[in-house]
């Protein structure tokens, strides 16, 4: 894991060979970002840095996954989880990024994802304005 700090800005990745998952705070939310392909045997390493952000208290959590190019059904399993998870918390993910490579794996789990087209459209759900 790497950790790097601009100013108010503390940012962490973490690679696993086809996957880079990022965690960072963007105006006191904090957004999880996954590059590459996230399957079974990279989809612990999205669900850990979830887990971090949710277990640190967070209540809204944005994950991005415009960059992602392939999920599988443990990738997927993953997000129920921390979707689950937060909202235990009385919390709330939101989803951005859904490209066309990945739409067809979302299809079974219609309203199941709060999705927003863009980083402000997420904030505005979460109330927290960008």
């Amino acid at each position: 894991m790497e950790d790097t700090k601009w100013g108010d800005l503390h940012v962490h990745e973490t690679r696993l060979s086809h996957l880079k998952v990022r965690r960072m705070a963007v105006n006191n939310v904090n957004m999880v970002i996954a590059c590459g392909e996230c399957d079974i045997c990279s989809a612990q390493l999205l669900k850990d840095m979830m887990a971090d952000a949710i277990g640190e208290g967070e209540k809204k959590l944005i994950v991005d996954i415009k960059n992602l190019r392939y999920i599988d059904s443990s990738g997927l399993a993953a997000m129920l989880w921390a979707r689950h998870k937060i909202e235990e918390e009385g919390g709330r993910l939101v989803v951005i990024g859904l490209n066309g490579n990945l739409h067809r794996a979302f299809i079974p789990f219609g309203d199941m994802f709060d999705m927003a087209d863009s980083l402000s459209d997420a904030m505005d759900m979460l109330g927290s304005g960008a």
